[in-house]
């Protein structure tokens, strides 16, 4: 238990009963400085200083979302964590990807436990360990709207082009139904992120590291589950854990990502320190590529962060380089070159930045390695973004 009690400013529904909240709250680690009504809006950090602000709901509901939602964006630099006293399908994952740090179910006919203090305990320990300094490490989003553009064989050489240029880095493979980063590595599956996240109990960096597989490179990897089904199990609470863990411990963490924004994908992208968004030199990516980076923007990522890959840049098909600026309204970063050579030492599970160090490719993702090295940032939180995502669901 901390030294003090954790001040809880608490925001209720109109649902929850007075005698519930009360009996959730009372733990002597807790120390209750204000209760407020939700329909009065997000109280002000300011105004009421507190350690956690505690949101009750009686009901799960789309008006708790869009409190969560607020109080997350206004939050002020405390944790948000949800008390409900129910959970109908969707709503835990709703309230996580709004921004909430924790969420906490209680049940009418069970006594309360100390559930809530230590869910208040956790969300200040992640808080504080992500803003502690500046020796944590970087997670690396890989984004691309379309499939088969080139998202994986991208995360895979950029990961072990870091770890090859001596920095500790973890590849996380978030394709959670067909994930191929081992694949295309070289590894066979012993443990995967499904094995990791049904292992129960509480991650640390001894733990996660247990599960994590190894280049020749020095590149570590948490691979894909190894069925499509295994991919419920893995949650957006989940990963924000294993981001703070993994980012302890590594200087970048870089995450391979299927099409489209799933709430883990938004999770990720709100954890991430840069973004690499992939295209490729035909129509439907461009024009995917171009609704990818006008949806970031929507959730308040700066597109300063945002490091915009062509793959297959020099393909002969009738798209030239003024086109792909043309429809994307801006110039890629770095330039990834067709060659069979990719295919081939994809097929044989080796990385051609190992594999062929003086090919076109190897140089040109040793140097999106460098410029993401060069552009280590604060991780900065997009929770407006998230609540309009929500919003228009």
């Amino acid at each position: 238990m901390s030294a003090a009690p954790i001040r809880a400013l608490v925001a209720v529904d109109r649902v929850m009963d007075p005698r519930t909240i009360e009996a959730v709250l009372d733990d002597p680690g807790i120390d209750v400085v204000d209760i407020v009504e939700q329909e009065a809006g997000v109280p002000d950090a300011h105004t009421t200083p507190a350690d956690v602000l505690v949101v009750a709901c009686g009901a799960a509901s789309g008006t708790a979302v869009e409190f969560v939602a607020d109080a997350a964006r206004e939050r002020g630099g405390r944790p948000v964590v949800v008390v409900c006293g129910g959970s109908p399908n969707g709503f835990v994952r709703d309230v996580l990807t709004s921004g909430a740090d924790d969420i906490v179910l209680i049940d009418s006919a069970v006594a309360p436990g100390p559930e809530t203090f230590f869910a208040m305990q956790k969300a200040l320990a992640r808080r504080s360990s992500a803003t502690s300094g500046q020796d944590r490490g970087s997670v690396v989003c890989v984004l691309g709207p379309k499939g088969g553009i080139g998202k994986t064989v991208t995360t895979t050489n950029l990961g072990v082009a870091l770890a090859d240029a001596g920095h500790r880095t973890v590849v996380v493979d978030l394709d959670l139904q067909f994930g191929d980063a081992g694949l295309a590595l070289g590894i066979q599956p012993k443990r995967t992120i499904y094995d990791l996240a049904t292992s129960g109990g509480t991650l640390d960096a001894e733990k996660v590291d247990g599960y994590l597989a190894e280049h020749r490179s020095g590149l570590r990897v948490l691979l894909a589950p190894v069925r499509p089904d295994q991919a419920t199990s893995i949650t957006v609470e989940f990963l924000k854990d294993l981001y703070a863990t993994l980012t302890a411990t590594f200087d970048f963490v870089v995450v391979d990502t299927p099409p489209g924004f799933t709430p883990e994908v938004i999770g990720t992208i709100d954890a991430a320190s840069s973004i690499c968004m992939i295209g490729m030199l035909d129509a439907p990516s461009l024009k995917n590529t171009k609704l990818g980076l006008e949806t970031l923007e929507l959730m308040g990522v700066p597109l300063d962060r945002v490091r915009l890959v062509l793959n297959r840049a020099d393909a002969n098909v009738g798209i030239s380089h003024a086109d792909a600026l043309a429809i994307i309204g801006r110039k890629p970063d770095v330039l990834i070159p067709s060659e069979r050579e990719v295919v081939r030492w994809v097929n044989a599970g080796e990385p051609i930045v190992l594999a062929s160090k003086r090919s076109e490719p190897a140089k040109a993702f040793r140097a999106l390695a460098d410029l993401v090295a060069g552009a280590r940032v604060p991780v900065q939180s997009s929770n407006g973004g998230r609540r309009r995502l929500l919003r228009r669901r």
